[in-house]
């Protein structure tokens, strides 16, 4: 063998080595990349079920420890089947609720003494339930048909009756109705066409209204809601959908790439027999060889066979290479689809959960986000033992302003009176409206004394509020209740004492703060 062709199948020797070690280098980088995606992946999916959740945290500790992807594939396969599973019990559920309407709907049809109609708009809503449902969602218009017909079905047994109605007693009725569905809407977030359709709602339940009115407006809310909760899950089903076509894709691209890595490495493994076998047989044709020119020609063929599965070997690592690239590729653009509808969807949970924390009409924060905070101030005083005070502070005469000046008007008296004591307060407490004329106040880390000075001023703040409605000069007052956290008590012991604080200060002639120890 000559010392040019030594040298050329040295340089070959080396281009392979370096080669093999850039794609060891780069099937490592884009395994990471790999395991990153399938780890923010199968986060996004929790909650889904109990057993899917087990199943993704295993994966991610596989993951983590790095090991062979053949080991993941049967985790992936079960996985795989799980989601299948689950869109079996969403099968099981459309079923189940195509026989409960059923069932609701014959029933309905035993009735006695139904106008033809009446029975014709039934059988043709009973006949609409024999079509197929692809979604839970897609029964939402026929529950709503369903009430509907019920409330004909009422009104028409009770159309021939005339009972004696007491009308004062009737109004009271209606406008306690008015005020507590009034109450509810301000404490329900509606965004878009439903924020505008509800606030018009509220204008019409803010005046004097007829049982036909009340019950038009209630039906419309429920419409609204309807409409709000079908936007939600429609929302939430695609983005799950989209979620499970995409663990799918990465299903499929993992197990092409290792069926295709496996196929490479079986070449390689060849190739590499091969290569042992020549260098074998060039050593023993050495040992062998009796004249330099039938050894020259022996190793000349052997090197000739060696150059030729060194190249073919280099082949198939740009086949490997080309394949992992080419899938993950796939996936990488597949996790960037992902991963943007899952921010707009993080996104919009984010400003629906500001806003289910928040009251609409005073922009306080609600009763929900009053328990949230009070869990978490109960707790930090159960571990650092600082004072802690808590006030509950009640507009006077609401009603009364409600009822003589109408309800747009009580609204604007909340917003200005939920002003002022916010103002008053320190940016470390927290002031929530607990419901209708009711807010909720805490201190961390104050003396009670200090805190019923402080409420004292700002009611007399209240009380310096220049209200005027229709040409008429209208003074507000507000009483209040407060009471520290004691060793032994829980957050709703506390809180009833402050309420009963507050009691008092009605019973002791309002506009005062009462404090019980």
């Amino acid at each position: 063998m000559s010392e040019e062709q030594l040298e050329l199948l040295k340089k070959k020797l080396v281009v392979s080595v370096r080669s093999r070690q850039n794609l060891e280098r780069t099937y490592e980088q884009q395994f990471a990349t790999l395991t990153g995606f399938i780890n923010r992946l199968s986060n996004v999916c929790k909650g889904i079920d109990v057993e899917l959740d087990n199943r993704l945290a295993k994966l991610r500790s596989y993951l983590a420890k790095n090991p062979d992807m053949q080991n993941i594939a049967p985790l992936l396969t079960h996985i795989e089947q799980l989601l299948s599973q689950h869109s079996t019990r969403l099968a099981l559920n459309l079923k189940q609720t195509t026989s409960t309407l059923k069932a609701a709907g014959k029933q309905l049809q035993q009735v006695k003494n139904l106008d033809p109609d009446f029975r014709r708009e039934l059988r043709g809503y009973m006949q609409a339930l024999e079509e197929p449902k692809a979604s839970i969602l897609h029964y939402l218009p026929y529950i709503e048909q369903l009430a509907k017909l019920y409330h004909k079905c009422l009104a028409i047994q009770t159309g021939n009756q005339a009972p004696e109605i007491d009308t004062e007693a009737l109004k009271g009725l209606q406008s306690d109705i008015s005020a507590e569905l009034v109450n509810i809407l301000s404490n329900i977030a509606f965004s878009g066409e439903n924020a505008e359709k509800i606030d018009a709602i509220r204008e019409i339940l803010s005046a004097s209204v007829t049982p036909e009115i009340l019950v038009s407006s209630c039906v419309e809310i429920i419409r609204i809601i309807i409409k709000s909760i079908t936007e939600e899950r429609q929302s939430a089903q695609s983005f799950l959908f989209s979620l499970n076509d995409a663990l799918n894709s990465v299903h499929t691209a993992v197990a092409s790439s290792i069926n295709g890595s496996q196929e490479i490495n079986e070449s390689k493994q060849a190739l590499n027999d091969r290569l042992k076998k020549d260098l074998a047989g060039m050593s023993a044709e050495i040992e062998k060889a009796k004249s330099l020119d039938v050894l020259k020609k022996q190793i000349n063929g052997r090197i000739a066979d060696i150059v030729d599965a060194l190249t073919q070997k280099e082949e198939l690592e740009h086949q490997e290479h080309d394949l992992l690239i080419s899938s993950l590729s796939e996936m990488e653009e597949r996790l960037f689809e992902l991963e943007k509808e899952a921010e707009e969807y993080k996104k919009k949970l984010s400003e629906q959960r500001f806003k289910s924390l928040q009251d609409a009409l005073t922009k306080l924060p609600n009763r929900a986000s009053m328990d949230e905070r009070m869990e978490l101030e109960y707790r930090r005083w159960m571990r650092y033992n600082h004072d802690l005070c808590i006030a509950v502070a009640d507009i006077d005469h609401f009603k009364s302003i409600n009822d003589t000046f109408g309800h747009s008007v009580g609204d604007r008296v909340l917003q200005i009176v939920a002003a002022c004591l916010q103002k008053g307060l320190r940016e470390t407490d927290f002031i929530a409206r607990y419901g209708g004329e009711e807010f909720v106040m805490l201190f961390p880390e104050s003396k009670l004394k200090d805190i019923e000075k402080r409420l004292n001023d700002i009611r007399m703040e209240v009380c310096k509020i220049p209200f005027k409605f229709k040409n008429s000069d209208l003074v507000v007052t507000i009483s209040m209740g407060l009471t520290q956290f004691k060793a032994i008590d829980q957050p709703q012991s506390a809180f009833d004492r402050a309420d009963q604080a507050l009691y008092d200060a009605k019973q002791g002639g309002r506009n005062k703060v009462v404090l019980k120890r």
